[in-house]
């Protein structure tokens, strides 16, 4: 990733306690890259190392595609200091990874923006969305882009912020235990949100509690400051969240919640309800598709809240603006296929399944396609079952891909209707074969298996 943003050589080595190698501190640079493939001239190139690749190896293209500087933790192979013009800074650091964050960390030090840091098992980029949305109506507002809410994802996001900015709504993820900690210490947020607490990540996180405590560790290193936001309907949660001294506030269904939603109502492609807050109470229908995505919606006016915006004016900002959704519904001559590829979890397939539930018959028989579920560690077997049990209650065909595909259909042959396992996408790319002439097909599984090749598949041969 690039982003832009007009530092100096001096401004880097003090914020990451560098030790500058080469170049000199007055050497200033137009932005910073990760990425070689699409780094820019007069761009650092920050030498990150991956699972499968290590940015150092990388460090003479930077140069050669115009790098005024590189901030490196070893000397790679061929690398000469020697050689090195004198207008390129080097900028050596023990970790490169820290020293983003730490760099991160000093730029939201400087910045008068509020910023806002939302996590949760489920929700995350929607709720982001949402507020983002909502916000942006009043205040010059900034997000993470996508799904930028790792180690190396938060602190990009937040040196591109810029310094006129007024709001900043940021996406905090994990899949091991501290993750939230440090991501919280780097963006020190303003108002901190957990949207839900689920079983996710278990292979880092180890069970349920271990997610819970992983999730709260953002309330626990936001600043004395900080305003916090949580699901009321979440016992677990709640009964964290009241152990903190902080302004709280919380949103839900059930419980007295400050922001509550009442008589939900999911139709086929949309959601209505009322949302009460105090004594204020205002009707609100979106194009947004499962009673999860009230909840959303719910977090996202909680958020408001804290800027004082009445009911009221929120709800009609939301009503006109075009929302965000995972799920994305895609209309062919024979089917409609929700697209919800992006990931996969336990509680987000649940919520999905319950989507295909509250879409009508007259669009057809309903179809599920389901890759595996990661991260779920010595728990994977039992929550395959219990997903494809629950498919089986929900859908006229099922079929799954992946190493834990007789686990979804063992679950789903108790409903005793059609399945079909896959080992592979490739494998389901040249033999599925929808049963059905008019159909409403879910398509969901985890980042790994790459779904979204399924659903091209089935806008190329609707038939």
């Amino acid at each position: 990733m690039n982003i832009e943003n007009r530092l100096s050589t001096e401004d880097i080595v003090k914020a990451v306690s560098g030790m500058l190698v080469n170049g000199d501190m007055g050497i200033r640079f137009k932005g910073i890259s990760t990425d070689t493939r699409n780094i820019k001239p007069g761009y650092i190139f920050w030498a990150l190392k991956g699972k499968n690749h290590d940015g150092h190896n990388f460090w003479k293209e930077a140069i050669e595609k115009g790098a005024k500087g590189l901030v490196i933790s070893k000397f790679p192979e061929g690398f000469r200091l020697e050689e090195l013009p004198k207008t390129i800074s080097v900028i050596f650091v023990k970790d490169t990874l820290k020293a983003l964050g730490d760099l991160a960390q000093w730029w939201r030090e400087r910045l008068s923006a509020k910023v806002i840091a939302i996590t949760g098992s489920c929700g995350k980029t929607t709720t982001k969305e949402l507020a983002y949305s909502l916000l942006s109506a009043f205040f010059r507002t900034e997000k993470s882009p996508g799904n930028f809410n790792n180690l190396v994802g938060v602190p990009l996001s937040l040196l591109s912020v810029k310094k006129e900015t007024e709001v900043v709504v940021l996406e905090l993820g994990t899949n091991q235990k501290g993750e939230i900690e440090k991501l919280t210490r780097i963006v020190k947020p303003d108002v901190a949100v957990i949207t839900c607490i689920q079983p996710s990540h278990l292979e880092g996180l180890e069970s349920f509690e271990g997610v819970l405590e992983e999730k709260i560790s953002i309330f626990k290193n936001s600043p004395s400051h900080a305003v916090f936001i949580y699901n009321a309907d979440q016992e677990p949660l709640r009964k964290k969240a009241e152990d903190f001294p902080n302004k709280k506030l919380c949103f839900g269904i059930k419980e007295d919640a400050d922001v509550k939603g009442e008589e939900i109502k999911c139709k086929d492609f949309c959601v209505e309800g009322k949302v009460r807050v105090g004594e204020e109470v205002c009707n609100l229908k979106l194009n947004l598709t499962g009673k999860h995505n009230f909840y959303n919606v719910l977090c996202a006016l909680a958020i408001g809240r804290i800027f004082s915006f009445s009911l009221r004016e929120m709800v009609e900002v939301l009503e006109k603006e075009e929302l965000f959704q995972r799920m994305k519904v895609i209309k062919t001559e024979n089917f409609i296929i929700l697209d919800d590829t992006y990931n996969a979890n336990p509680s987000s397939v649940l919520y999905a399944l319950e989507s295909l539930k509250d879409i009508s018959e007259e669009f057809g028989k309903k179809i599920v396609i389901l890759g595996d579920m990661k991260e779920l560690g010595e728990y994977a077997e039992n929550f395959h079952r219990e997903v494809g049990k629950k498919a089986g209650e929900v859908a006229d065909a099922g079929f799954f891909i992946g190493e834990m595909a007789e686990f979804y259909a063992q679950g789903f042959s108790i409903s005793q209707k059609p399945c079909e396992t896959y080992k592979t996408v490739e494998e389901a790319l040249t033999r599925l074969k929808l049963p059905f002439e008019k159909a409403v097909v879910l398509v969901k599984g985890s980042r790994a298996l790459a779904m979204e090749r399924i659903v091209e598949k089935l806008k190329e041969e609707p038939g």
